[in-house]
């Protein structure tokens, strides 16, 4: 007991507050920081980043920070280049942005998405609101669909991407288009990390973003996929998904993030034929195991029954098996559906721009298709929660044939235990005196 007899919640406050004067320590989940051997990761730490502190309600009643993930296929930087030549494409104050209003991001502009279209009824009520034109070219099934009808044949496809190609905008840079999305967690599938001949797409792409990365190689040791993310990659695991004669691999990585702690994000790419050979892959990561809570993005490249109509659908099926690709099917999503995974896609927000969706098609088109085939979604009982209304379609304008996923993501702060979970779990406080001959008074503390 203290000298003077002061209560002891006057002690405990004091106690409290000198324990914030020093950098807590946080426990260490799972293994080794080490990749396995059959698939190994390279990585690079670059840039620097703040969390965007929200407070507010969610996890509990507890403080939360809101944060921004999203997921692309880089279609390994062939449709266009990683980071712009020019070197002046407006990276000095959105640098390593997040959320606009952030530190270090500036009064940017939101990002134009790819967006379903309202009712002429909705957009008669707010005739202030602007309507958003996007240059987003028509996905390839209902084009199909409409030349079959008008009776164009081979040479006018031909034609028409000729002028398309023509008549688009300048060439755009994968940088471009990322930074517009603003994302803090970016998940990248198909990634060309070539180190040599002059050439550092990957690293470019880190640099120009403020950004640090995660790469575990896939098919050939510089393609495969890839984590950028804003602050410190703690620890990083790539595995194999179905058995070691499948190529793909699912990357963990958790993530420091600022007040909020660590933050686990999966990123994988699983494959783009045999559903099949999906639900075997999909099945591996499952029993794989985790690090507990996560996000899982990338190229699920499977479809969800219930985005589409019966006549969509019948579209999908005959242009499927017109190009030669197996019957589409939906036991993927079904899967994923039944072990309680949540799809970020529920929570997508009412929308002002006017843009190309599919008739029949109550989604977002991520693919040149139209259809839905990357996305991101979270754990069973994450305490990772999405934000109603962020979930957005962005369009990659042209750098790659997959659009932009992202959805803000609420974290809950990270909380110490009180005396009664330290007292449940003997961790017994032992209260001492710590006297200096410097100071007249006594500093207490606990040990």
């Amino acid at each position: 007991m203290p000298e003077d007899g002061a209560p002891m919640h006057v002690l405990r406050r004091v106690l409290d507050g000198l324990q914030c004067l020093h950098p807590r320590r946080r426990r260490r989940h799972g293994g080794g920081a080490g990749p396995p051997k059959q698939a190994r990761v390279a990585v690079r730490r670059l840039g620097t980043g703040k969390a965007t502190p929200c407070g507010g309600g969610g996890g509990g009643g507890r403080e939360v920070t809101t944060i921004r993930v999203a997921t692309f296929n880089a279609a390994m930087f062939s449709m266009a280049p990683a980071v712009s030549g020019e070197g002046t494409s407006g990276a000095g104050a959105e640098r390593g942005g997040g959320l606009p209003g952030s530190p270090g991001g500036g009064a940017r502009r939101p990002p134009k998405g790819i967006l379903k279209a309202q009712a002429a009824s909705s957009l008669a009520r707010s005739p202030s609101r602007p309507r958003v034109s996007i240059n987003v070219q028509d996905n390839e099934i209902s084009l199909e669909r409409t030349r079959l009808w008008r009776g164009v044949g081979g040479n006018g496809k031909r034609q028409q991407q000729q002028q398309q190609q023509q008549a688009g905008p300048r060439r755009r840079s994968v940088e471009e288009v990322l930074r517009e999305a603003g994302a803090d967690i970016i998940g990248l599938q198909n990634v060309r990390a070539e180190e040599e001949r002059g050439m550092r797409p990957l690293s470019e792409l880190a640099e120009g973003l403020g950004m640090r990365y995660v790469f575990a190689e896939s098919w050939a040791p510089q393609y495969g996929n890839a984590v950028l993310s804003r602050w410190p990659i703690k620890r990083w695991k790539a595995h194999r998904v179905a058995d070691q004669s499948d190529f793909r691999n699912v990357l963990r990585v958790t993530i420091e993030v600022p007040d909020a702690g660590e933050v686990n994000f999966h990123c994988t790419h699983l494959d783009h034929l045999d559903e099949g050979w999906r639900m075997k892959q999909v099945d591996a990561i499952m029993r794989s195991g985790g690090d507990g809570p996560h996000i899982l993005a990338g190229g699920l490249n499977a479809l969800d029954g219930t985005d589409y109509s019966a006549d969509r659908w019948a579209d999908i099926v005959k242009y499927y098996e017109e190009i030669g690709k197996p019957t589409p099917k939906v036991e993927v999503m079904q899967y994923l559906k039944a072990k309680q995974y949540v799809d970020a896609k529920d929570f997508a927000g009412e929308c002002e721009a006017v843009v190309v969706v599919a008739k029949g098609q109550d989604v977002q088109g991520t693919c040149k298709y139209g259809t839905r085939v990357d996305y991101i979604m979270a754990s069973p009982n994450c305490p990772y929660k999405f934000v109603p209304g962020s979930y957005t379609v962005v369009s990659s304008k042209g750098t790659s044939d997959h659009h932009v996923v992202r959805v803000d993501v609420a974290v809950p702060h990270a909380r110490e235990p009180d005396d009664a979970e330290a007292t449940a779990n003997g961790q017994r406080s032992r209260v001492v005196k710590m006297t200096k001959k410097s100071s007249r008074k006594g500093i207490w503390g606990a040990k």
